[in-house]
């Protein structure tokens, strides 16, 4: 910011001089020195009309950087809700410009926030997070220029970035490391300091430069990448790979968020058959897209695809949303109504408003909590053991049941299972499609289904497709069952007819 001033003082001193040598030279002229003496007039002919041009120059960069401050400055108020002198990404790329003609070796960007994306560029309309912000962009300038700190402030330049924190660093791996050590420790001291409501769960992406020449624009968005990469899977730091750009396109993400808009979405429903009472006592709701261009697609070919393009919330919401539509539609026609079972991302689960949402939906279509259960993934549950412990206790305490998907893939903690207030465990259709064929898969089911059962939590078998699978499953204790072999997914209307009418439960009734 000093530059500004400096070059207002260059333009003064240069307008100055222009001012005196054209009273010189006028001086001059009349008293016929100029007519007198060539190599005076000529040194006035070549000065004079550099220094115009040097003025002119000057002051116009100055009044030119006078702007962007003064934008920089706005931009500013918005964000943190005061004036202060925090770059915006502008003042940063020409900061970064100058620094790189003096400065060699490995450089890094590193974006970040301090809880998820939507939250972070809620500063219009959230005083705690305008606040929260304010503080944080303190702490960045107190920790990179604390004397006491082995950092060289010469070698950071940092910004703030609809929502995100971006830092340029010239260091090694080691320096990136530690830095994302102290601005964590300072995310989680704000908010108690200042009393602020805010859920903090930092994200942060790193992008290493290969070639200093690289565009920086480009360098960034390599680093918010990898920042997204974190949320979506719930990590705390994640290093940026081009594995990450091979995620969707945007018009791949303009086509889904456009059939959201024209309603091409819609909601089946896949019953569940309980075993001992041989009744469907509940269903899990499954999301399709009846795409005009594509055809009918299942999730695995957009949810993806959604997630990338940070449309995850939509679909997650419009599927809750849905079904308790059609469970209100459902009990007001009088007919037989079950509870249905909804899928939830990782990124929706961990969000601050999970449960208002949830709530205020609920209580919208006057849908008692015992009709919705909410699925989870076993990766979900474990990405913050903590954190996802304190939700699910929440949401039981207001009435709805939690189910965990997908249990036994990944990196089961078995240990862990008996400290998570979960009410179903649903073993993985994996584990499921060789129990007929292979023993020791047969073993494997087993032991899950009795360790369930000491831990007091019901079983679900996914993806049972034929009668020996359902022999073997109920000799095992298994409860309830979901497959093919009872029924596919069911569209709103089939499913209802099912319900009242299914070959399964008249058979269990004889």
């Amino acid at each position: 910011m000093k530059s500004i001033k400096v070059q207002m003082y260059i333009s003064l001193a240069l307008a100055i001089l222009v001012l005196l040598d054209i009273g010189a030279y006028i001086s001059l002229a009349i008293t016929n020195v100029l007519k007198e003496n060539v190599l005076i007039m000529t040194l006035f002919a070549i000065l004079t009309p550099v220094l115009v041009a040097a003025a002119i120059t000057v002051a116009s960069i100055s009044l030119y950087n006078r702007s962007y401050f003064k934008s920089m400055i706005n931009e500013n108020r918005y964000n943190f809700g005061k004036e202060r002198r925090f770059y915006n990404y502008g003042y940063f790329e020409r900061i970064i410009k100058t620094k790189k003609l003096f400065r060699k070796g490995s450089q890094f960007v590193l974006a970040f926030t301090a809880t998820d994306y939507n939250t972070m560029r809620n500063t219009a309309r959230n005083d705690a997070i305008t606040i929260f912000s304010n503080e944080i962009a303190t702490a960045i300038t107190q920790i990179i220029r604390n004397p006491d700190n082995r950092y060289k402030p010469k070698n950071f330049c940092y910004c703030y970035y609809h929502g995100v924190f971006i830092i340029y660093i010239w260091g090694d791996e080691s320096t990136v490391r530690q830095l994302i050590l102290e601005i964590e420790k300072s995310l989680y001291e704000i908010p108690e300091k200042h009393n602020l409501r805010v859920f903090v769960q930092p994200f942060f992406g790193i992008y290493q430069i290969n070639d200093p020449k690289e565009d920086l624009f480009i360098c960034c968005d390599n680093a918010l990448m990898a920042r997204n990469q974190s949320e979506r899977y719930f990590e705390n730091i994640t290093f940026y790979s081009p594995a990450i750009r091979k995620s969707s396109s945007f018009e791949e993400v303009e086509e889904i968020s456009q059939a959201i808009k024209d309603g091409e979405f819609i909601v089946y429903y896949q019953p569940k058959y309980h075993l001992a009472t041989h009744r469907f006592t509940s269903s899990e709701a499954l999301i399709r897209w009846n795409s005009t261009k594509y055809g009918f697609l299942d999730p695995s070919k957009f949810i993806q695809k959604a997630e990338y393009g940070g449309l995850i919330h939509e679909l997650d919401m419009f599927v809750f949303r849905k079904v308790c539509e059609d469970l209100s539609e459902t009990k007001r026609k009088g007919r037989r109504t079950i509870p249905v079972s909804i899928n939830f991302s990782l990124y929706e689960f961990y969000s601050p408003s999970f449960l208002d949402d949830l709530i205020n939906i609920l209580e919208e279509y006057k849908i008692p909590p015992s009709l919705v259960e909410i699925e989870i993934t076993e990766t979900t549950s474990q990405s913050n053991p903590f954190v996802s412990i304190s939700i699910m206790k929440k949401l039981r305490d207001r009435g709805l049941k939690i189910l965990m998907d997908d249990f036994g893939v990944g990196f089961s903690n078995f240990k862990n299972l008996k400290n998570m207030p979960i009410d179903t465990i649903k073993i993985d259709k994996s584990f499921i499609d060789e129990i007929v064929t292979d023993s020791k898969s047969r073993e494997i089911v087993k032991f899950l289904i009795s360790l369930c059962k000491v831990n007091g939590m019901e079983v679900i078998a996914e993806g049972v497709d034929n009668k020996e699978q359902v022999e073997i499953l109920r000799k095992a204790k298994c409860d309830t069952i979901q497959g093919f072999f009872y029924s596919k997914p069911l569209s709103k209307n089939d499913y209802d007819k099912f319900l009242s009418s299914n070959e399964f439960e008249k058979k269990g009734a004889n």
